[in-house]
C-alpha cells in the first residue's frame, strides 16, 4: 500500500513538474512572439552583404531521375563540386527584396542556371509569418502558435544571460512544418541559436544558424549553415552551404518613399540596372573570404580531384549496350538554347519530357509542346517569336499558334503583336439559331444533351490572323486596338451542300478594342520606362469586336465581353483566386459564329490558372457556341493543409489541395455548376470534378496535367 502511494505521489509531483514547464515555455513563447513588438525594432528599407560557399557531391544511378521537378541535370556517377559567391540585397519593409551577385566563382555547371532558385529559398527572416518568401510556416510567429507543440529541454547561462532550449514539434505531418530547436533569452524574447529540420520536394533540410545581438541585427540570422540530403532509388544528392551576412541598417525609415510614390519600388529594385560585372576570379575571394576553406575544398576549388565513377560490375556491364550516351540525353531530355547570331536567341523543348501531355475525359489525350525565339534589337527593342503545337488523339485535330511581338517603343511599353493559327472548328449561327428552336422545346439536362448528340452539325475550320497594338499608358492601365480576321471553311463540302445553300468559305474582318486596368499597380523605374512588378488588386478586362462586311468580310456581328480575374493570398500560405465574366452579341447578322474570347473550349491552356481554375471541365462543347450571352463565376481555394496533406506519408507526396465551384448561366440552360478537389504534387496535378444542372447531376470526371 504503502509502495502504490509513493508511486502515486512521484507521478503527481511529475505531472506538476512538466505543468511547470509547460507554463514556462509558454510564457517564454509569448515574449517570442511580442519580440518585436516590444523592442520597437521596426524594419524598414536595408541591405546585405552575403558570402556563401557550397559544396555538393552527386551519384546517379539512372537518366530517369533528369524528370524529377526542379533537379539539375546529374553526370553519371558520383562527382564533388564546390564554389563560392557573394551577393548583395537590398530588403523593403513588407518582405521584398532584389539581389544583385557581385562576384562567383565554383565548379558546379549549374550553379548560375539555378542560383535565383537556391538563393530565394534561403532567404528568410524567423520572425515573419513564413520562414521563406513562398513556404514554411515560421513557429517563432504567433498567427502559426497553432501548428506547433513547444517543450522545454534545459536552461543555461551565458555572458550572464539565462536561456531556455526550447523543442518544436509539428501538431501533425506536414511539408510546411519545421521541427527542431531554439535557444532563447528568458527575459528579452530573443532568439539567439536555431535548428530547424523540414523537407523541400524530395530533399531533407536542416538549417542552423545565429542571429546578431545588436538592436536591429537580432532579427535576422548572421551565420548560417545548411545541410541537404536526397536519396531516392539509389541517387544521392548530398550538400553543405555555408553563409555569412553582414547588414546595413542605415535606411530604416518607414516614409523613405513619400506618400506620392508609395507605388515606385525604384529604390528597392535599383541593384537589377547595376551593370557592374561579376567577378570570376578565385584570387578575389582571398581578400574577403571570412571563412577559412578546408584542403578538401582548396583541392575541389582547383580542380584537383577526379571524378570519381561507380566500381563496375557484371549486371552494369550488361546494361551499357541498353545505356543512352550523354549526347543523346541532352538531346531527349533537356531543353536548348542556341545563339542565332549575336543578338538573338532559339530556345527548343526536350523531344521526350512528360509536361508535354494532358487528360481529361472530355478531351482525352492532348500533347503539345512550344518553342522560342528572341532578337534583341537595341535601345530597348527586341523581337519574341513562341510557335506552339499540340495534337489531340480523342479528336484527332492538330492544333497550332504562332504568336510574334514586336516591343517598339519602351517608355510606354508599345508592342505590335501579331498571331495565326486555327482555331476550334465551329458551326455558324444559322444552325445554332435551329439548335435554339429545339433546346427551348425541352427543359431536362438529358434531353437538351440529347438534342446537340443528335443534330446534324456541319462544321467550319478556322483560320485566324490578329493584328494587334497595345500601349501601356500608365502603371496598370494596357489600351489595345487591331483587327481580327477569320477564314472558316467547311468541312466536307459536297454538292449537297452548296444546293443547300451553306457557304463554303465565310470570311470575317472585324476591328476590336481592349482595355486593361489593374488598380494599385507596384513598379520601378529603368530610366525613364516603369516596369511593372505586382498588385494586390483584381484585373479588369473588357473586350468590343465588330465585325464589318468590306474587305471580302461576311460576317457582321458586334461582340461585348468583360472579365475579371483576382488572385488573393490569404494567410499560412493559402489562397483564393476569382473569376467573373459575361458576354453578350448586341448586333448579329446573317453570317456570323458565336465565338467568345474569354468563354471557349480552350485547345492549349496557357497555365494552372487557365488549365483548372475558372474553367468548365464537364460542360458538353457545344454550350460554348450556341448562346448570345453568357455569365459565369468561378473560385477556387488552394491551402497547403487541407486533407490528404495533414497525413504522415501522403504530406511528403501532396504540396496543396484546391476547391473548385463554378457557376454558368446561357440560353436555355438557366444554371449549369461544376464543384470540384484537387491536389498538386511535385509532378502532377490532378481533380475531380461534378457537374450539376439545376437539381441534377449530369456527369463526373477528372483530369490531370503532368507538369515536369
Amino acid at each position: 500500500m504503502n509502495r502504490k502511494l509513493i508511486l502515486l505521489l512521484c507521478l503527481f509531483v511529475c505531472t506538476l513538474l512538466v505543468r511547470a514547464q509547460d507554463h514556462r515555455v509558454d510564457s517564454i513563447m509569448n515574449r517570442v512572439y511580442h519580440y518585436k513588438e516590444k523592442t520597437g525594432l521596426r524594419t524598414g528599407s536595408f541591405s546585405s552583404d552575403v558570402y556563401l560557399k557550397y559544396w555538393v557531391r552527386t551519384c546517379r544511378k539512372g537518366a530517369w531521375v533528369r524528370y524529377l521537378p526542379g533537379m539539375f541535370p546529374l553526370r553519371r556517377g558520383t562527382n564533388d563540386y564546390f564554389g563560392e559567391s557573394l551577393d548583395h540585397y537590398q530588403f523593403r519593409s513588407f518582405g521584398e527584396f532584389d539581389r544583385k551577385n557581385r562576384a562567383g566563382y565554383g565548379t558546379f555547371p549549374y550553379f548560375e542556371k539555378y542560383r535565383n532558385h537556391a538563393m530565394n529559398r534561403l532567404n528568410f527572416s524567423i520572425y515573419e509569418p513564413n520562414l521563406f518568401s513562398d513556404r514554411i510556416l515560421s513557429p517563432l510567429h504567433y498567427r502559426n502558435r497553432h501548428f506547433y507543440r513547444f517543450s522545454y529541454i534545459y536552461s543555461y547561462t551565458s555572458n550572464g544571460e539565462v536561456y531556455t532550449r526550447i523543442r518544436i514539434r509539428p501538431r501533425f505531418h506536414n511539408v510546411q512544418l519545421v521541427s527542431g530547436t531554439m535557444d532563447v533569452n528568458n527575459v528579452t524574447g530573443a532568439v539567439r541559436d536555431f535548428s530547424f529540420d523540414l523537407r523541400y520536394e524530395f530533399t531533407k533540410l536542416n538549417i542552423t544558424g545565429t542571429a546578431g545581438t545588436d538592436s536591429l541585427s537580432s532579427l535576422f540570422p548572421e551565420n548560417i549553415s545548411l545541410k541537404s540530403s536526397l536519396h531516392l532509388l539509389g541517387n544521392r544528392v548530398e550538400g553543405r552551404c555555408m553563409m555569412k551576412a553582414d547588414y546595413d541598417f542605415t535606411e530604416t525609415s518607414e516614409d523613405a518613399l513619400s506618400r506620392d510614390k508609395r507605388y515606385d519600388l525604384t529604390d528597392m529594385y535599383g541593384l537589377r540596372m547595376d551593370t557592374v560585372q561579376t567577378i570570376r576570379d578565385m584570387a578575389y575571394f582571398d581578400t574577403l573570404r571570412p571563412i577559412p576553406l578546408t584542403e578538401e575544398e582548396s583541392m575541389l576549388l582547383k580542380g584537383e580531384k577526379s571524378v570519381h565513377e561507380d566500381v563496375p560490375n557484371i549486371r552494369r556491364k550488361r546494361l551499357q549496350r541498353f545505356r543512352l550516351s550523354p549526347q543523346a540525353e541532352n538531346i531527349l531530355l533537356d531543353s536548348h538554347r542556341f545563339p542565332l547570331g549575336r543578338q538573338g536567341h532559339l530556345k527548343v523543348p526536350p523531344l521526350l519530357t512528360p509536361s508535354m501531355m494532358q487528360w481529361s475525359g472530355s478531351r482525352g489525350i492532348t500533347l503539345q509542346t512550344k518553342f522560342a525565339f528572341d532578337y534583341d534589337m537595341g535601345m530597348g527593342r527586341s523581337m519574341d517569336v513562341s510557335p506552339r503545337v499540340a495534337y489531340n488523339f480523342k479528336q484527332n485535330l492538330f492544333y497550332w499558334r504562332l504568336p510574334v511581338k514586336f516591343r517598339l517603343m519602351p517608355l510606354h511599353d508599345g508592342t505590335f503583336s501579331l498571331e495565326t493559327g486555327n482555331g476550334n472548328r465551329i458551326y455558324s449561327n444559322r444552325q445554332a439559331e435551329d439548335v435554339r428552336e429545339k433546346l427551348g422545346m425541352v427543359s431536362n439536362y438529358d434531353s437538351l444533351i440529347h438534342v446537340f448528340n443528335t443534330f446534324e452539325f456541319h462544321y467550319y475550320k478556322d483560320f485566324y490572323c490578329l493584328g494587334d497594338f497595345s500601349l501601356r499608358l500608365l502603371p496598370g492601365l494596357r489600351l489595345s486596338t487591331g483587327v481580327r480576321y477569320h477564314r472558316r471553311s467547311l468541312v466536307g463540302w459536297n454538292e449537297v451542300a452548296q444546293q443547300s445553300g451553306m457557304l463554303h468559305y465565310i470570311h470575317s474582318l472585324a476591328p476590336r478594342l481592349h482595355v486593361e486596368y489593374t488598380p494599385k499597380q507596384y513598379y520601378y523605374r529603368n530610366g525613364r520606362y516603369k516596369v511593372p512588378l505586382y498588385s494586390k488588386w483584381p484585373t479588369f478586362m473588357i473586350d468590343y469586336e465588330r465585325g464589318l462586311k468590306v474587305g471580302g468580310g461576311q460576317s457582321d456581328y458586334e461582340r461585348w465581353e468583360a472579365d475579371v480575374k483576382w488572385l488573393k493570398d490569404l494567410y499560412a500560405l493559402r489562397s483564393l483566386y476569382f473569376r467573373l465574366g459575361a458576354g453578350l452579341y448586341t448586333n448579329r447578322g446573317d453570317n456570323y459564329f458565336l465565338d467568345y474570347d474569354y468563354f471557349r473550349d480552350n485547345n492549349m491552356p496557357d497555365g494552372w490558372n487557365d488549365e483548372l481554375s475558372g474553367q468548365f471541365h464537364l460542360l458538353n462543347a457545344h454550350w460554348y457556341n450556341e448562346s448570345d450571352f453568357y455569365l459565369r463565376c468561378s473560385a477556387a481555394y488552394e491551402s497547403p493543409m487541407l486533407l490528404l496533406s495533414r497525413i504522415r506519408w501522403l504530406s511528403r507526396i501532396v504540396q496543396k489541395e484546391r476547391l473548385y465551384c463554378s457557376l454558368l448561366s446561357v440560353r436555355n440552360l438557366a444554371s449549369y455548376a461544376e464543384v470540384g478537389y484537387g491536389f498538386a504534387t511535385y509532378f502532377l496535378d490532378l481533380a475531380v470534378f461534378l457537374g450539376i444542372a439545376g437539381k441534377q447531376q449530369t456527369s463526373a470526371g477528372f483530369k490531370f496535367v503532368l507538369h515536369w
